[in-house]
């Protein structure tokens, strides 16, 4: 079994636990096992914290790490406890109340604090093991990959939610998310590393020191700060619907679906017009694609607010693969750890800080206000990563053609 197979089948099982662990399912499951609305608001919030703790120290770490492969193999199951906890909450109904959210709250810190090491390393780990030549491609087939998966375990969790005990039905996907972190870990650990690849993509020295120097990094800052914003909101467009009365709790699994969909085909579109358009293109039109439609949702009782959910979501999808592509145009490949530590650092801490955000502008302008916040933080990410990566390539063709 190849590299990128493994790689695919690593990625799909893990977006499959972590599906289950992560956005509108569990937050469904915590109000259910007795989260206020608040309180799921302050756990998106935690969580966050603790990725954004990790990434702070990762800029220092992640140039040292040696075993890169195996690291990410072990981030693998950072989600592990969490969806054991989970499905416990869901077998033994006792546990319910004050102590169970205590716990919730400290185990999960815990993992997602081995969640911030898997989102700066996952980055590194293909300069290792693929043709960085063939990466628009390769992260668009995994994606596909993660997405399929995605749809087809969030299918058959709205068909049993709907037809049978919901605890239950919990209870027997948590044992799946649990049986897809240990998989996913196993088949990222057992791809080998090519020396010879890692001298095609460049040097393996990662230099957290000219990153610092990369006025690139700066510029950055801000779109990768509005990205997490406008992220943060759409993290809890499940418990946004529920408040408007626009789904109920069996219900609101339609909206995983929406996105699971909309993950899988925006994914295989990007896959088909990366060699048509260039990713900064396909960029740029999904920028404003999705920051159209995600303010439109709440107009619509659930067949209409699923539908326009579901094509902001799409846009949102390809901007989600192209811009990881474009930050390969952009960032030397000597800095790429650092750098994508202090990528995710950004984008996570404003997700955090988009929790609290939430319910004061709630209070000032209401939920359509909300999303059109969102909106608007979202093209402000697509348009700056559009305008340096396009400046990126200019400055680079003046430089070959001085030759």
């Amino acid at each position: 079994m190849s590299n990128e197979t493994k790689s695919y089948l690593s990625s799909a099982l893990y977006n499959v636990g972590f599906m289950f662990c992560t956005g509108a399912i569990v937050q469904t499951f915590l109000l259910k096992i007795g989260f206020s609305a608040l309180q799921v608001y302050f756990y998106n919030s935690l969580v966050q914290m603790a990725q954004v703790a990790m990434m702070v120290a990762m800029i220092f770490i992640s140039p040292r790490i040696k075993k890169v492969k195996l690291v990410t193999g072990i981030s693998y199951l950072s989600p592990l406890m969490l969806a054991i906890i989970l499905l416990l909450s869901a077998i033994i109904p006792s546990l319910a109340g004050n102590t169970l959210i205590i716990l919730i709250f400290a185990i999960s810190f815990i993992c997602f604090l081995g969640t911030g090491v898997y989102s700066v390393i996952a980055y590194c780990v293909p300069y290792y093991t693929i043709d960085m030549s063939r990466y628009a491609r390769f992260i668009s087939v995994q994606m596909v990959f993660a997405g399929a998966a995605n749809f087809i375990f969030s299918s058959l969790h709205t068909l049993a939610t709907a037809n049978f005990d919901y605890m239950g039905v919990m209870a027997l996907f948590y044992c799946i998310a649990v049986l897809c972190f240990v998989l996913a870990s196993i088949f990222c650990i057992s791809m080998k590393e090519n020396k010879e690849l890692e001298r095609t993509n460049g040097s393996s020295k990662e230099d957290y020191i000219a990153v610092f120097k990369n006025k690139d990094t700066y510029i950055l800052l801000i779109p990768n700060f509005t990205r997490g914003l406008a992220a943060g909101i759409v993290a809890v467009i499940a418990v946004i619907a529920i408040s408007n009365n626009i789904v109920d709790e069996r219900s609101s699994s339609y909206i995983n679906i929406a996105m699971q969909v909309a993950m899988l085909l925006g994914n295989i579109f990007f896959a088909v017009c990366c060699k048509k358009l260039s990713t900064r293109r396909l960029l740029l039109i999904s920028t404003i694609g999705g920051s159209v439609f995600l303010p439109l949702c709440l107009a619509f009782d659930i067949g209409g607010f699923l539908a326009v959910f579901f094509i902001a979501y799409f846009f949102r999808m390809i901007l989600d693969t192209a811009l990881p592509v474009v930050v390969t145009e952009i960032i030397p490949r000597e800095q790429i750890g650092a750098y994508t530590s202090i990528r995710m650092l950004v984008f996570t801490g404003a997700q955090a800080v988009a929790a609290l955000l939430i319910t004061p502008i709630v209070n000032n302008v209401g939920y359509v206000g909300l999303l059109i916040f969102a909106a608007a933080m979202q093209f402000i990410c697509g348009i700056v990563y559009y305008a340096v990566a396009r400046a990126r390539k200019k400055k680079l063709l003046t430089v070959e053609n001085t030759r």
